[in-house]
This record gives structure tokens, sequence and C-alpha cells, in this order.
């Protein structure tokens, strides 16, 4: 049919067309505009601390790693290695370091992690939670994860034998040969491979083998201190322990919610540089002669050191743990571990300190060896008591979660 013989029919059919398109169009664009809405991710803003050595960072795309010694910002689809030396801090904040940390991830030794996305929805129409998706090809992190006011966290971390699946808690996750080790503090992970997925909560562990599913989650391990989530009344078991000189003010010890855990903080702000102690104690008396791994784990924030390093002979830390025990030969001892940010001056003729090393206002979860082989000398056969202070001048830190494990 020629169009000049019945222009009507044609006139109509375009305004048919027209007609269709614009009611296509009317019900598109704000479908469209509401999926951007509800659907729309920004980058979650990351940092990269390395707390012992040097760390080996690798941009997105790049061959050639950059070595990390203070913080620096970490693009998605980049990749963290550690070597047998090094450790470091994985930080995400929900908007800028000023805002809440919402994941904190530590690589401990020889560990290679890849941070392959962190979002946030853009709008706040979209109601789904911040979502961090990582790759662990060997070694071992501790994951803290916890939400804002107003969003979630999830975490999928991807290793070669599982994919696992986490919310707001602390999980620990090594690679240990052809297998997968998954350990829950708080929280729930979900552990999928092989077609099969199973749920580890609070206290529970499950290891999954190269090409099999998971096995059935079971207990980590005895813990022998009591009430080590630090909450209600502390007094059983916890006993306070106060060093200072006559006449001068003490720490402090309080109890507090931070960052949405119970925890104990001391604190001291006198600026009159007397050494001073202040910290919580408790009696233990176990003998530990039937086990063969024994480990202190605890989560601690130091926000405030007056004293550099471990001060003038590397025994004043701000965060301290004293375990006294029996050793095999019937000998009374004791095992120290501190932590600080602070480090010396140059120039210092000080000790240098030997504690551990932290970033400063940021959770750092610890976990000790095995001290039955780190003390395999005078091997432990009797924990008689454990002692978590702060001793220095001035102080201001955060403990909580503490744990003395025995398997």
């Amino acid at each position: 049919m020629n169009w000049r013989e019945n222009p009507e029919r044609i006139a109509w059919l375009i305004l048919w067309v027209n007609f269709a398109l614009c009611c296509l169009l009317a019900v598109a664009v704000p479908l469209g505009i509401r999926s951007y809405l509800l659907t729309a991710t920004r980058p979650i803003q990351s940092y990269l601390t390395a707390t012992t050595g040097t760390v080996q960072l690798y941009p997105p795309g790049a061959e050639e790693p950059s070595a990390v010694t203070e913080r620096r910002p970490v693009a998605e689809r980049s990749r963290m290695v550690t070597d047998a030396s090094a450790r470091s801090l994985l930080a995400s904040f929900a908007a800028d370091a000023n805002s809440p940390l919402v994941l904190t991830v530590q690589l401990y030794q020889d560990t290679d992690l890849r941070l392959n996305s962190a979002r946030a929805p853009r709008f706040t129409w979209n109601s789904s939670p911040l979502q961090f998706d990582l790759i662990l090809q060997k070694g071992r992190v501790a994951v803290s994860a916890q939400s804002t006011d107003d969003r979630t966290v999830q975490v999928r971390l991807s290793t070669p034998h599982s994919v696992v699946t986490l919310g707001n808690g602390a999980y620990d996750i090594s690679i240990e040969g052809d297998a997968t080790l998954v350990r829950v503090r708080a929280g729930v992970a979900q552990v999928l491979a092989a077609n099969r997925e199973v749920t580890v909560g609070a206290g529970e562990r499950v290891s999954v083998l190269a090409g099999r599913p998971p096995e059935l989650p079971v207990p980590t391990a005895l813990n022998l201190v009591l009430n080590g989530k630090l909450e209600g009344r502390l007094s059983p078991p916890w006993q306070e322990v106060i060093k200072v000189g006559a006449g001068l003010e003490p720490g402090k010890i309080t109890q507090e919610i931070v960052d949405q855990r119970q925890v104990v903080r001391f604190s001291r702000r006198t600026e009159d540089g007397a050494h001073n102690e202040v910290g919580l104690r408790q009696e233990i008396n176990r003998d530990v002669q039937g086990y063969d791994l024994l480990t202190l784990r605890l989560d601690l924030k130091v926000l405030y050191q007056s004293v550099p390093g471990g001060g003038y002979l590397a025994s004043e830390y701000p965060v301290m743990i004293d375990i006294a025990y029996t050793d095999i030969y019937g000998k009374d001892l004791h095992w120290y571990q501190g932590f600080y940010y602070m480090d010396l001056p140059p120039g210092s003729t000080w000790a240098p300190p030997t504690g551990e090393k932290v970033v400063q206002g940021i959770w750092y979860p610890y976990e000790s060896p095995n001290l039955f082989y780190a003390l395999r000398d005078t091997r432990p056969a009797r924990i008689n008591s454990i002692t978590v202070y702060a001793s220095g001048h001035d102080y201001d830190s955060l403990v909580a979660d503490i744990a003395l494990n025995v398997r």
C-alpha cells in the first residue's frame, strides 16, 4: 500500500506508535530511576596499615607491589601480601576516616588477601547492608565486623576450599595445608563448600577439606577465664589491682559499652609523671598438663599513652597481660605481653619495646602462639592467675573478650 494513497491510516499508525512509546517511557523512566535509587552503590573507604614489618600492596592491575610502612588507602581489586615477618591491619569506614569503623581485617604473617570489592548503598532508600568481598589465597586473617546505626555488614570471604559469609561479629579464618579452618568468636558464619552449607555459631569452629563439604561444627576450646566477656558484675571472679605511690591519684577502671561491645577501660590523665598500674586479676588455679594447646586471646584498643614504647625498661605498656603459672619443674613463673602504639623518639637510650605494636584508636584482635610451645623449656603445668592491666604514667585503653583457651 502506498502511503500517499491512504495518508490517514499512516497518520493513525504514527499516533499509536507515539502513544505507545509515551506510555512505555512514562512507566520505564520512573522505574529506572527507582531501580537506580534502590541499587546504586559507592565504594567504601579502606586503609591498610603495617603493624609489623613491611607489607606489599598491589593496586588494581599492577604487576609490581609498593611497600606499605604507614597507613595507605586501598582501592577495590587491590591485593595485600605479608611475609614471614610482617603483619598488617585493613580498616574500612562507613563513609570517611572520621565515620564509624565497620570492618577490620588483621592479616597475620605469610598471608595473601585481595579486597575484591567494598560497597555501600549510595542513597538512603537502599536498605541493603554494607557489602565486602574478600579473597584469601593463603595465610590467616581475623575479621571483625560491626553495623552502623542504620546498616548491617555482610562479608563474603572466599578461600580455595570454601565460601564463608559473615555478619556482625568476630571471626578467625585460616588456610592450613589443603583445608580452611573457620572459628567464630562472636556472631554467626555460613560456610559453603561442595554444595553443602553449615552454620557456625559463637564458640564453634569448622574445617573444610579441599573438594569436600564442611565438617560439622565443634566447640573451639575450653576457656579457663570466667566472665571473659566482662559483662555484669566483675567481682567475683575479677578483682581490681591498683599500684600507685602514696598520695598520688590512681588510674580508673570502668565498665562501658564501646563500639557495640562490653569493655573495661583503664584511664589516667594526671600529667604527674608517676609510675602506676591499674587492672583486673583473676585466680585460675587449673592444672593444664593434659592439654596440648594453650593460647591467650583478647580484643584491645589503645587510645592514649604518655610513655613512648614500653618505657625506660620496656616494662610499661597501656595494655599488659601477666599470666602467672607453675612449670613442670615446680617453679613459679610469669609470661608477659604488652601492647603500644607510640614509638620511642629517635636517639632514645631506653630499652627497645618488647611488646606488640598496634594502630592507635582501632580495635586489635590478639591471639598468642601456643604457649606450651613458646614456653617449652619451662612448660606450664598449672595456670595460677591472669592479670590484665595498664602500666605507665597516663594512659587510656580498652580491653574486651578475654580468653585463655586450652584444648
